[in-house]
């Protein structure tokens, strides 16, 4: 990774601690959202094409570890799986869709954006409720906007999903291309991203 790189993923994992640390305040008629995966999501997308693997995992590990640091949650090394490998798969998804470093397409962010927002609260809720296995959380009863969806791993996996993980898509749908189309540019300018990297 060189200087500026460095710097830039630096400045991107900042913002990813702060939005995290956000999430516990956007709290709005029984929906959260998770914030820092719009940006995390964003980071992937500038930086996948510009770096190989080695470096991709360790940023990916930092997102991780970062969050969990941030977090509010119950059972916060979850956060480490969740958001270290959604990481890893914006990036993967990146230079799949964008061999080269091709400019992506709205459409393409928001695949990303959907695809990312669902492994990364998939991977949360399976080892927060391996985590928290045996304790009240496990035991409880699911509901979400006045509708009962029981118990066990299923029911917390879509009540969640429905008061977190869909919010915080549809806000990343929305969010992500609109950064993604004014950050790119300027960043290429001032040339802390390539136009045209190799592909790593």
């Amino acid at each position: 990774m060189s200087t500026r790189q460095i710097a830039l993923a630096g400045t991107l994992l900042a913002l990813v601690f702060l939005a995290h640390a956000a999430a516990r305040f956007t709290q709005i008629g029984g929906a959260q959202l998770a914030p820092s995966i719009a940006v995390y999501a964003l980071m992937a997308l500038l930086l996948a094409n510009q770096l190989a693997w080695g470096p991709l995992v360790g940023i990916g590990l930092l997102c991780g570890v970062l969050t969990m640091l941030a977090t509010s949650s119950p059972f916060p090394p979850a956060n480490i799986a969740a958001h270290g490998l959604g990481f890893l798969t914006a990036a993967f998804l990146a230079k799949r869709l964008a061999p080269g470093g091709r400019d992506l397409s709205v459409g393409a962010i928001v695949a990303v954006m959907i695809i990312t927002t669902f492994v990364s609260w998939t991977l949360f809720a399976v080892v927060t409720w391996l985590g928290l296995s045996g304790s009240p959380f496990a035991q409880q009863s699911w509901s979400r906007f006045g509708a009962d969806f029981g118990t066990g791993l299923l029911a917390w996996w879509i009540s969640g999903g429905l008061g977190i993980g869909v919010p915080t898509a549809v806000i990343g749908c929305i969010l992500t291309p609109l950064l993604y189309r004014a950050v790119r540019p300027a960043l290429i300018r001032q040339g802390m991203l390539a136009a045209e990297p190799a592909a790593a």
